[in-house]
């Protein structure tokens, strides 16, 4: 018995125009599964979106934020710096070097990104 191809597209067809009148949600439909937070690093409920003006605030508040975060690694970094050098065995030296390494990196950051913001502002200002 032989198939006709013909036939079987024209069947296909007639499906997809029966079906093409019903609207289509835009959730996607399908199982849902309860997830549990059980470590302290996954995230919490985060069903509430939030207002860009709610997540940063102001540029220089966001700037601000950020240049303390850098401050506070340096001071971390000159911390771990001191114990080391009065008391050796309260600290270990990868922790120190990491942390050293961490406020560099950030610092180095921090001033590649105040420089650009100083150059595009500069440009702006120029512009005439």
């Amino acid at each position: 018995m032989a198939i006709n191809p013909i036939s079987s597209i024209s069947n296909s067809y007639s499906q997809i125009l029966s079906s093409a009148g019903k609207p289509h949600s835009l959730l996607p439909n399908g199982d849902k599964v309860a997830v549990q937070r059980t470590d302290t690093r996954h995230y919490g409920k985060t069903n509430e979106a939030k207002s860009p003006d709610e997540v940063a605030g102001t540029f220089a508040d966001a700037m601000k934020k950020a240049f303390e975060q850098v401050n506070d690694q340096q001071v971390e970094a000159d911390e771990m710096t001191q114990k080391i050098v009065f008391d050796p065995n309260s600290v270990e030296l990868h922790d120190v070097m990491i942390a050293a390494e961490k406020a560099r990196i950030s610092l180095t950051f921090a001033k590649t990104m105040s420089d650009g913001f100083i150059r595009a502002y500069r440009e702006l200002t120029q512009l005439r």
